[in-house]
Order: C-alpha cells, then sequence, then structure tokens
C-alpha cells in the first residue's frame, strides 16, 4: 500500500504533466479539431488518475486529506488577494526552507508562504492551511 507521501508526489508529477498538456494544448492552431481533442482527453483523464488518488489519500488518512485541502483552498485565497496587492518581498518554505513572521510582541508566525506589501502589510499562508493578513505595524 503507498504512503500519502508517495500519493501526494504522483499527484504533483501528474499535475505537472497536466500543465504540460495545458501549454501543448494552447499551441495546437485551432483548425486541428482531431489534435485539440486527443490532448483534453489526455487532460480529463489525468484529472481523473489525481481524483483517484486524492480518494486514496483520504481512504488512507482522512485527516492528512481534510489538512491538503485547507492548504490548498486557503492557497486559492492568497492568490485572489495577491491580485490586488503589490508585494516587495515573499518568502516560501519550499524555496527558503524555512518561512515566519514575528511579531513585536516575539511571538511567530510559521507559515508556508510569507508576502510583504509596499505599505509594510503582510499577507501569510500559515502551514494549518488559513490565510491572514496583518498590518505592517504588527510584525517586526
Amino acid at each position: 500500500m503507498s504512503t500519502v507521501k508517495g500519493l501526494l508526489q504522483k499527484i504533483n508529477f501528474i499535475e505537472a504533466d497536466m500543465e504540460l498538456h495545458k501549454q501543448i494544448l494552447f499551441s495546437i492552431p485551432s483548425e486541428n479539431k482531431t489534435e485539440m481533442e486527443k490532448v483534453v482527453s489526455t487532460i480529463a483523464d489525468l484529472k481523473n488518475q489525481i481524483r483517484d488518488l486524492r480518494d486514496q489519500i483520504k481512504e488512507m488518512d482522512e485527516d492528512e486529506y481534510n489538512k491538503i485541502i485547507a492548504i490548498e483552498q486557503a492557497a486559492e485565497t492568497f492568490r485572489k488577494i495577491a491580485m490586488d496587492k503589490k508585494f516587495v518581498q515573499v518568502n516560501t518554505l519550499n524555496e527558503d526552507r524555512q518561512c515566519f513572521i514575528t511579531f513585536n510582541d516575539g511571538t511567530r508566525q510559521d507559515c508556508l508562504v510569507a508576502a510583504k506589501e509596499e505599505n509594510g502589510n503582510w499577507t501569510v499562508l500559515t502551514i494549518e492551511g488559513k490565510t491572514k493578513e496583518y498590518p505592517g505595524g504588527l510584525v517586526q
């Protein structure tokens, strides 16, 4: 039986493959309907594979599944918020291996993403899967 981590890695590979197929789709001349249909069919198959892997994760570890869903929803909220902001600094756990902001009282908020705006305010995607915004005056 696969581990949750292994299933997540499979999902990441399939998502990368799906993005590649989306780029291929956009590059196909519009008159080539047969080729477009083949690529769309491949993308649909990849989406089904991802759905099936997610279902396996849910069966293996529902708490982990719920955490993944919460993080994905928070990431989407973060993306929507980010569309209206101009960030001058962005730290991510993936790139920097550590991501946190420190408040003036010395407490720390660990995060997946921390982005500082021009005006000093911060938008944070927490490890728990929540999107939070903080005025710059609260953060060191």
